[in-house]
């Protein structure tokens, strides 16, 4: 059982309806716990936004994925799976990740893969760093680091408030059919 109340949905767009148009806040059980701070809450949207549209889609999806599954974040790992699938992310890398296969992945993927679980751990090292920064650019990969942060504290924040998947929603597993 959540340790917070969630909110009406109706309640948090009040607050900020701008930030909300393209979100539907009444199946996220963690956009409506965190409503309970909603000004903090359009903060973070706000920033996100900026996030968002400085990575490419796939990207980001396969850096939230790796971030799930390093975070043991299942709630997270389940909004995201057919996200990233959708965004070009192979089922069988999110197979992998999801495995903890990591072995299996190679190029620009393993180098994210990598780079995020070492920054989870808070264990970078030059070579992991230098070798995400030989397939993007400075700024994605400070955006990368960034929304690996921003992801670790969602995954933390969803632990705290004891967040259950959405209604009626299974658990799709580590290992997804997609």
């Amino acid at each position: 059982m959540t340790r917070v109340p969630l909110p009406d949905a109706s309640e948090i767009v009040d607050e900020a309806p701008q930030l909300f148009d393209d979100l539907d806040l009444d199946d996220l059980h963690a956009a409506r716990a965190m409503g309970n701070a909603p000004h903090a809450l359009a903060g973070i949207f706000e920033y996100m936004d900026g996030l968002y549209t400085s990575l490419p889609v796939e990207l980001r999806e396969l850096t939230i994925l790796t971030t799930a599954r390093v975070q043991d974040s299942r709630y997270e790992w389940q909004q995201h799976v057919d996200v990233a699938h959708d965004a070009g992310v192979s089922a069988a890398t999110i197979r992998a990740i999801g495995e903890e296969r990591w072995g299996d992945l190679s190029g620009s993927t393993a180098a994210v893969c990598t780079f995020v679980r070492a920054q989870c751990t808070g264990e970078v090292t030059d070579d992991e760093f230098a070798a995400v920064s030989e397939y993007y650019t400075t700024e994605e990969t400070v955006a990368l680091s960034m929304l690996v942060g921003h992801y670790t504290g969602v995954a933390g924040v969803i632990d705290s408030m004891a967040l259950p998947l959405e209604e009626g929603e299974e658990f799709v597993g580590w290992t997804p059919e997609l």
